[in-house]
């Protein structure tokens, strides 16, 4: 005779609660920063191997030949962990040793930083050829979004 079933949670509360918290970091881990462009920047996809270029700094120019401006929150910044696990797949300390190795060799130069999402934003509305983040919640009045989802 087989035993009776007996769940690993006994209270109905605790159910609903763990439930809850399932739920929340599923939604949490589902919204990927979204990548935004200044709006003479024509594209509305880019492949992950080319998104990584350009936030290394390896690519420089767009296809048209108008420059890459990369703009990037402090590496402390949990938004900016968030998006360079998210989106370009690395650890946040390899993307720092890439722009320092660069830097110290004298073959290139780090993107410029910004203090907040507003600063992000602003950056990315007025510099020709711009490219940055923002959490996928915060509104994209004026640029292009990566994927064309503009909120």
């Amino acid at each position: 005779m087989d035993a009776p079933y007996r769940p690993l949670v006994r209270s109905r509360g605790l159910r609903w609660l763990l439930l809850g918290a399932l739920l929340t970091l599923t939604q949490a881990a589902l919204s990927a920063p979204k990548i935004v462009l200044n709006q003479s920047v024509e594209f509305s996809s880019l492949d992950s191997a080319y998104l990584n270029q350009i936030f290394a700094m390896q690519i420089r120019k767009w296809p048209d030949g108008q420059a890459i401006q990369v703009f990037i929150l402090p590496s402390t910044s949990s938004l900016h962990r968030k998006f360079v696990i998210d989106r370009l797949q690395i650890q946040a300390h390899q993307l720092d040793r890439i722009w320092n190795r660069m830097l110290f060799t004298g073959t290139g130069k780090a993107p410029t930083v910004v203090d907040s999402e507003d600063a992000m934003l602003k950056m990315i509305r007025t510099t020709q050829g711009a490219i940055g983040y923002v959490s996928d919640e915060y509104p994209t009045d004026g640029v292009n979004v990566l994927g064309g989802d503009q909120r």
